[in-house]
């Protein structure tokens, strides 16, 4: 029995085949993906509809920025000579504003440094910039002193300072009445001790931005850092204590501040430019889902279920996370991130083409696929790892609106990728399932296998001729 090598066929030298039903699973699991994705992006249901609890399309809770939803904006800068660790005592500052903005539940506030020395605070939803101001209480000092009201102040009788505070916070005592809780840092609960200790049975006065607002009575040493005032001025309204409180995290800050800048920003402005983006892109994706079918047909219907797919899992994305922001910036970076998606298919299919026109031999779509996902693989990568370091640099050191271009660029980055070489990929292998040999269905050109076609049909040919002689 004689034994030889051949060479294998091109053909049946990729990797292996996907099977038709394997190909079926993938539309109909990607199929009802984005039926559902689109169900839930457009549909609600209120009050126990259907048997399940209130549900808002997800679409419907991407957090708006100030520039979309319309509210207030305050500028703040550091009103001191003093530099020494300004850049730390400032994002100490910002931590303190935020927290101060979330507890008092507005969830969608921002709050970030702008240059060295001055706080941007952004509040959603805030008719007016004096609403603002009583929210978090304008920026100032806080101390609790010696003297009293009409006294003059003295080196000696500065006990404790607002950087000492911690936290303030109304509470409810045992006899059920509002107290203001106040909570000082270590060093502050030091000094504290020692005010109480020297001041037991007399006043300890808290002084903001140079007036005095009270003089509650110590009536006993206080070692812990844990205080609080009572007073029947509070005690049945929650609503004084809380503006007491307001005023004394206000002087807490690490950095005392001074109001530069404020602004009342209209929402229309930014509902009408929403409105205009998505018809404008709607637009531009059927436009575009279009082209791509011309000219690339079933690889360019694949581009487009894998675009639909990339688009509902993009506005859920924006969706889940509530510190990603939608602002009128991040509209142009979720807009450049689609068309880098799209640019990535098309990368792909170009390769795609590219290897079965140039293919030598019995060449097939299948090894066409093949080569040309693995060889596009790096420029798509090279591009957008390039694009996300930009973003970086963007989110690192740009103002707000920088920041939210470069946070939902980034994040439509990371999608198209995973879109482009795992959906696509997947897509095109299911519609290869049920035809690879049809070029046109692909519209796939290969140069050396017409120039072979045709000289076969010619040599056909002059065999007829001969034989017509014969």
């Amino acid at each position: 029995m004689s034994r030889t090598f051949s060479k294998e066929n091109s053909s049946n030298s990729s990797k292996p085949k996907m099977t038709k039903g394997k190909a079926i699973a993938v539309f109909v699991v990607l199929g009802i993906l984005i039926i559902m994705g689109a169900v839930f992006a457009f549909v609600s249901l209120d009050n126990g509809e259907l048997g399940i609890n209130d549900y808002t399309a997800y679409p419907r809770r991407i957090s708006l920025g100030l520039d979309m939803k319309g509210g207030v904006y305050a500028v703040f800068e550091a009103n001191t000579t003093d530099t020494a660790n300004l850049s730390s005592r400032m994002d100490g500052t910002v931590d303190q504003l935020s927290k101060m903005l979330y507890d008092k539940g507005y969830t969608e506030a921002t709050v970030g440094k702008v240059g060295e020395d001055r706080i941007r605070v952004e509040v959603p939803d805030v008719s007016d910039p004096e609403t603002l101001f009583n929210l978090i209480g304008t920026p100032s000092s806080l101390e609790f002193r010696t003297e009293g009201k009409g006294e003059t102040f003295t080196d000696e009788g500065l006990w404790v300072t607002g950087k000492d505070l911690e936290n303030a916070y109304v509470s409810v005592n045992e006899d059920n009445q509002y107290v203001i809780a106040l909570q000082f840092d270590k060093e502050g609960t030091e000094k504290f001790a020692k005010a109480t200790t020297e001041l037991n049975g007399k006043a300890l006065n808290i002084w903001i931005n140079g007036e005095w607002v009270m003089g509650p009575t110590v009536n006993s040493v206080i070692s812990d850092g844990k205080a609080v005032i009572t007073s029947s001025e509070w005690a049945s309204d929650y609503n004084v204590a809380n503006n007491y409180v307001t005023q004394l995290l206000a002087g807490a800050f690490d950095v005392e501040l001074k109001l530069v800048e404020s602004r009342e920003i209209s929402a229309t402005l930014g509902e009408n430019a929403l409105s205009t983006s998505l018809v404008i892109g709607a637009i531009a994706i059927a436009l575009i889902l279009i082209i791509l079918v011309v000219l690339y047909r079933l690889l360019g219907v694949s581009s487009g279920i894998a675009l639909l797919y990339y688009i509902i899992t993009y506005v859920f994305i924006l969706s889940v996370f509530p510190w990603v922001q939608l602002t009128l910036a991040g509209i142009a970076g979720v807009l450049i991130s689609i068309g880098m998606a799209v640019d990535a298919n098309v990368i792909i299919f170009s390769r795609i083409k590219d290897e079965y026109r140039i293919g030598t031999g019995e060449i097939s779509i299948q090894t066409a696929v093949t080569s040309g996902f693995k060889k596009s693989i790096s420029a798509i990568m090279d591009g957008n790892i390039t694009t996300l370091l930009g973003c970086l640099v963007m989110y690192l050191l740009g103002t707000s609106a920088i920041k939210s271009f470069a946070l939902t660029l980034a994040i439509g980055i990371v999608i198209s990728i995973f879109t482009a070489l795992v959906v696509t990929r997947l897509l095109v292998s299911s519609f290869l399932a049920f035809n690879r040999e049809n070029e046109k269905l692909y519209n796939l050109y290969n140069k050396n296998k017409d120039a072979a076609e045709t000289a076969a049909l010619a040599a056909e040919k002059s065999t007829e001729e001969v034989t017509d002689n014969d």
